[in-house]
């Protein structure tokens, strides 16, 4: 990690603390998306999946939306409300998996994860903060590491 980006992180923390010292909100910093989006995709066909495809390749040409879909910023959950595989229904425990690849995983990270997130599968390069990994054991979340 470069000087700078290290710099970058410690005002970040830094900025957050006072807000939290003075009661206000802290500001967020410019160029950084840190925030999980989920967008419901109704699959009740074959013609549904390959058009779901065709989207997601046509978004994968765009650099940012193809990082947020890697980095697990941006989640897809299926809108017809019909479980994803066998395993699941009403009984089953929810399965929901947040990949990030690069980076600080911060608590407020953890933070910003969907309730029924159960796991968070970790690039071997992703540094987790103490904290992150407080949080994530109090929210019964599971840690995983990637070979790559």
């Amino acid at each position: 990690m470069s000087d700078a980006a290290i710099a970058a992180l410690i005002r970040e923390v830094l900025a957050e603390e006072l807000a939290k010292l003075k009661g206000a909100k802290p500001a967020k910093p410019k160029g950084r998306t840190d925030e999980v989006r989920h967008e419901d995709v109704a699959i009740a066909s074959d013609a549904d999946l390959t058009s779901f495809a065709g989207k997601i390749l046509k978004a994968a040409d765009n650099p940012k939306t193809r990082k947020d879909i890697e980095q697990g910023r941006l989640v897809f959950k299926l809108a017809n409300g019909a479980p994803s595989t066998a395993a699941e229904g009403p009984d089953a425990p929810p399965s929901e998996t947040v990949v990030v690849e690069t980076g600080f995983f911060s608590e407020r990270q953890v933070d910003r994860l969907p309730k029924d997130t159960r796991t968070v599968r970790l690039g071997k390069r992703v540094k987790l903060t103490p904290l992150a990994r407080d949080r994530l054991s109090h929210r019964r979340i599971k840690i995983e590491r990637t070979d790559t």
